[in-house]
């Protein structure tokens, strides 16, 4: 959708930079709940079944922020559904914002372009959605009764942390909130068609995935950069992957890559890579049309329907794989005829191996936990694309997203593909900085700084890991060796130097396998931070 069809044509003349650095958004504690787990401030459509009416919904598809004084009504709207509902104010964070948006006065809602059109008379403001919820500033309460219930409530929920967000019990904004009028008087801003949010999810679900899977190789590491970070160029070569080339044109397009052309006069692996990355993102799309869809049925169904229609039309020479790689997967549905090891033996492709341990494990939480020989890093990388996109970032539990820095950089991405999707010309600001893999900040090994070598000593020591090597010089001298009881003794002149060193090589065969918990992780992070 562009711009235009959003906003009426012509802008307001600039007064001055008056627009407040913040907002206020009037809700309810669940609502929040659920915004804060999906990373989103968002419109109701985002909520599902699970909305409870408050001020977002006097708008769809626009987020009201209010400045200063909160309309009475504004808060008691969003808690008359339930009796447990608590009402909460959000303070949002406005002061990177930039785009056209609503401005809230006496006489309604006005177009505006923020910041520079607005003159500091307004009320409030109405903003595209969605918002990254790293840009919530703070949690208002009306009590710190209401504040302890919100936080007692959010530790039942796998995938919700108040922790990064400072809170605060403030009962004159609830007590002595105004009569204004709301909604504000006039017709206000056209309904805004569907909002992106699934697409923006199944990527944030992909980001956190690869981030997770990140530490295997440097295809790794360049697929995780692709998922946050995309380059402009097109779908580049990925050491004959096409699978993986595909991944920045999706995360910026936000849409399938176009089909790759088979190089002339192609091998028959090569022409099984190109096939086989085109039908991975077409099943890549197929699933986020089911959760657009509300996930109705199962996701391996959705994925067994597209491989049985899809086979029909491929090229003769890959068509019995694929054929093949549909009766294995239907098989999985129930007992199934054989171990793991023999099914990935049986397919050997990154497509292959992907949906056949998609369709052995329920989650993407389960995958890395999982561990198999038979699976080398464009396999696993693959598999998580497609678990991520399955799952989406709203799905995954706290443990996946615990990086410190990962939510705010997740979040800021999501909300920025949807306003790119939607073409709303809203400019969010700088994006926060990606998190990167411990294997990328280690850099090839050939040249560590003390500070690495510092971290990978520390790390293979705690992790058990055979790789570290002592080495000892010694100078001129006489030297006596004695063998007693089992035990070596060295009697050595003077005092060598003995140093601790580390077989990178072998390090990052244990990096590659390794399964961090975030305690460890933590660590070795700060130790790389010096």
């Amino acid at each position: 959708m562009a711009t235009a069809d959003l906003f009426a044509p012509g802008d307001t003349p600039a007064s001055s930079v008056n627009a407040p650095g913040a907002g206020l958004l009037a809700t309810n504690h669940l609502n929040l709940m659920y915004m804060l787990a999906a990373g989103l401030v968002m419109p109701p459509a985002g909520f599902g079944d699970k909305y409870y009416r408050d001020s977002l919904g006097c708008f769809p598809g626009w987020i009201p922020l209010f400045f200063g004084k909160v309309p009475r009504e504004a808060i008691e709207s969003a808690t008359r559904e339930a009796a447990h509902l608590k009402p909460v104010l959000v303070e949002i964070d406005l002061s990177r914002l930039s785009g056209r948006v609503m401005a809230i006065g006496e006489d309604g809602a006005v177009e505006r372009r923020f910041p520079d059109g607005f003159d500091g008379t307004e009320r409030g403001v109405l903003v595209p959605a969605p918002l990254p919820a790293s840009r919530i500033e703070s949690i208002v309460f009306p009590s710190v009764g209401d504040r302890q219930v919100c936080e007692r409530d959010a530790r039942d929920f796998g995938n919700v942390t108040l922790e990064p967000f400072k809170r605060r019990a403030s009962k004159p904004l609830f007590a002595k909130a105004p009569n204004l009028p709301w909604p504000p008087p006039g017709e206000g801003p056209a309904v805004r068609p569907a909002v992106p949010l699934e697409r923006p999810l199944a990527a944030g679900g992909v980001m956190a995935m690869l981030l997770l899977f990140g530490n295997l190789g440097e295809r790794a590491v360049r697929a995780c950069g692709d998922a946050f970070d995309p380059a402009d160029d097109p779908a580049r070569p990925f050491d004959g992957y096409p699978i993986l080339a595909g991944l920045a044109t999706w995360v910026r397009r936000g849409a399938a890559p176009p089909p790759m052309p088979p190089p002339p006069e192609a091998d028959r692996t090569t022409l099984q890579r190109v096939f086989q990355a085109t039908l991975f993102w077409e099943a890549v799309e197929r699933l986020v049309r089911w959760r657009e869809d509300g996930c109705a049925g199962s996701a391996e169904s959705v994925l067994l329907d597209h491989l049985a229609e899809a086979s029909a039309s491929l090229d003769p020479r890959v068509q019995a794989g694929i054929r093949k790689l549909h009766d294995t997967l239907e098989s999985l549905t129930g007992l199934g005829d054989a171990t793991a090891s023999e099914l990935f033996e049986r397919h050997d492709t990154p497509l292959g191996r992907a949906m056949t341990l998609f369709f052995l494990r329920r989650a993407g939480v389960e995958i890395f936990d999982y561990r198999s020989d038979r699976l080398g890093e464009p396999d696993w990388l693959a598999a998580a694309i497609l678990f991520g996109v399955r799952d989406g970032w709203l799905s995954l539990p706290l443990r996946i997203r615990a990086h410190p820095g990962l939510p705010a950089a997740v979040s800021h991405r999501m909300a920025e593909m949807s306003h790119r999707i939607a073409g709303t010309g809203l400019d969010l600001g700088e994006p926060p900085a990606r998190v990167r893999p411990l294997r990328e900040l280690f850099g090839d090994g050939t040249v560590w700084r003390a500070v690495e070598q510092s971290a990978a000593l520390e790390l293979s020591r705690a992790e058990k890991w055979d790789c570290v090597r002592t080495r000892i010089n010694l100078g001129p001298g006489e030297y006596r060796l004695t063998v007693k009881g089992g035990s070596t003794v060295i009697e050595l002149p003077g005092e060598p130097r003995i140093s601790p060193d580390i077989d990178s090589e072998r390090f990052f065969d244990y990096l590659a396998g390794a399964r961090l918990d975030s305690g460890t992780e933590a660590k070795v992070r700060a130790k790389l931070r010096g």
